[in-house]
């Protein structure tokens, strides 16, 4: 059980640090907004910036709440096998509409990162943890296009079927899995929604630090 996403952060800081992983590390991203949460302490402790990987679950056409998949900054997408039955006027027209938001939430946070210079880089992503897996799934993948050494995932607590899924494409840091996960927030002392503007704060906090 984890006090709050920092206190996570800090233990993964602590594994990380015990492997002999941190000084090889380039790159951090975070997928927001709980994942930059986690990532604060080790960007802190590491003296390096946090970018947002910025992805989007995409919803149902009949309950926005059920992820039929994810899209990312790029343009990439999956679906899911719930999302291969949808229309495909359906998928275009929710696309156009996520890219939109996901194009606001870059400009809302300020610098960014151009991709192409992880290539050939150790890379670290980091969320407050993985359920189906789908959404940091997509921001793997999107990092892979770019051809770096090698994708580091760094979270809390996973369920079993994540852990699996994420191990087939990165290395995968998880203190906890549990064969029979019910949901992230349930390994929280705390688990608070945590509002844009604190997740700002920590982007810009670690960007200062890594100057």
């Amino acid at each position: 059980m984890y006090r709050n996403r920092v206190h996570a952060g800090e233990l993964l800081l602590d594994e990380i640090v015990k492997r002999g992983l941190a000084e090889s590390l380039s790159f951090l991203f975070a997928i927001p907004r709980g994942g930059i949460e986690v990532a604060y302490p080790i960007a802190r402790g590491l003296k390096k910036e946090v970018f947002p990987l910025i992805v989007h679950k995409i919803p149902s056409s009949v309950n926005e709440e059920f992820a039929i998949g994810a899209i990312s900054i790029t343009g990439d997408y999956i679906l899911n096998e719930y999302g291969r039955e949808e229309y495909l006027a359906y998928i275009e027209s929710v696309k156009g509409t996520l890219l939109k938001k996901l194009k606001k939430m870059e400009e809302f946070f300020g610098e960014k990162i151009n991709f192409e210079d992880i290539e050939g880089k150790n890379v670290a992503v980091i969320d407050d943890g993985i359920a189906t897996g789908e959404t940091i799934f997509l921001g793997v993948k999107t990092l892979r296009h770019y051809k770096p050494k090698e994708i580091l995932v760094l979270v809390p607590v996973s369920s079993l079927e994540g852990f699996e899924k994420l191990s087939e494409i990165s290395t995968v840091i998880c203190p906890l899995i549990d064969r029979h996960f019910y949901a992230v927030s349930s390994y929280f002392e705390e688990f608070l929604q945590v509002q844009e503007e604190i997740a700002k704060r920590y982007v810009e906090e670690t960007r200062t630090l890594a100057k």
